[in-house]
C-alpha cells in the first residue's frame, strides 16, 4: 500500500475510486471532475440514484476503455456530513467483492476528508486498518490542489497548437470562449485540469467542454499534424 500527495489521476492502477453521495449530485471534488471525464458514468449514478438503488455500503463500478471508475457513497444527501460508520460498510463490501469484479489495483482518495468532514489522518487510519490485508496494488492519494494531472499538458499544447476555426468545430466552443481560455493557458502557470475553473467567466459548461476535448482519442497528435 503506498500514501501518495498528488493528483488520483495520474495513477497507473485499474481502477479510481469516486467519493460520492446518494442523492445523484456530483457537485464538488474528484466526483465533479469524475462527472466532466466520464458524462455516461454520471447518468447512469443518477439514474441510480433517482431510483434509490444507490445507499451507503453499495458500490457502483463503471468500466470505461480508459479507467474503471468505482463510485464508493461516504454520505446521504450532500448536504450533511460523512460518518466512519459509513465508509466502513462500503470498504466492507469492497473487500467482499473485489476479486468477484476482477480488480486488479485501485486507487482511493482519502474517503471523506475533502467535503465530507473528517481529518485527513482519521480517514488515512480508516483505510489503513480495512485494506491492509488485500493482496492487490493499492495506493492512497492525499489531494494536493496543484499537483499535475493526467490530461493538462495534452490539453494545453492541442489547444494552443490549434486554430479557432478547428477549435470551435471540435469543441463547440465560442469564439470568445476560445480566446479566454488561450489567454489563460499562455500566461498562467497552471498545473490540472480542475484549475481553468477558478477563472471569472470559466463556468461548469465551459469546462465540460474543454475535458471532452482533452479526452478524444486523437488529441496526443494534433500538435504533430501540424505543418
Amino acid at each position: 500500500m503506498k500514501v501518495i500527495e498528488g493528483n488520483i489521476f495520474t495513477t497507473e492502477c485499474q481502477t479510481i475510486v469516486n467519493t460520492v453521495n446518494c442523492f445523484g449530485i456530483m457537485g464538488a471534488g474528484i466526483a465533479l471532475e469524475c462527472r466532466y471525464r466520464y458524462p455516461e458514468m454520471f447518468e447512469r449514478y443518477k439514474e441510480m440514484c433517482d431510483k434509490k438503488l444507490l445507499d451507503i455500503g453499495k458500490l457502483y463500478l463503471y468500466q470505461s476503455n480508459n479507467k474503471w471508475i468505482l463510485n464508493f457513497p461516504t454520505k446521504n444527501h450532500w448536504k450533511y456530513p460523512t460518518k466512519p460508520i459509513y465508509l466502513e460498510k462500503g470498504l466492507l463490501k469492497f473487500k467482499e467483492t473485489y476479486q468477484q469484479k476482477k480488480i486488479k489495483s485501485i486507487a482511493f482518495p482519502l474517503l471523506g476528508a475533502q467535503n465530507g468532514g473528517l481529518s485527513k489522518d482519521e480517514s488515512l487510519e480508516l483505510l489503513q486498518k480495512h485494506l491492509k490485508e488485500i493482496e492487490i496494488p493499492i495506493e492512497i492519494y492525499i489531494y494536493k490542489e496543484d499537483a499535475s494531472d493526467d490530461l493538462f499538458d495534452i490539453f494545453k499544447t492541442a489547444f494552443l497548437s490549434s486554430s479557432l476555426d478547428s477549435l470551435k468545430r471540435l469543441t463547440d466552443l465560442k469564439s470568445n470562449q476560445i480566446k479566454k481560455i488561450k489567454e489563460i493557458l499562455e500566461n498562467e502557470d497552471l498545473k490540472n485540469m480542475g484549475q481553468l475553473s477558478s477563472f471569472k467567466g470559466i463556468g461548469e459548461t465551459t469546462i465540460s467542454k474543454c475535458f471532452i476535448y482533452a479526452m478524444r482519442p486523437d488529441i496526443k497528435n494534433i500538435q504533430t499534424n501540424l505543418f
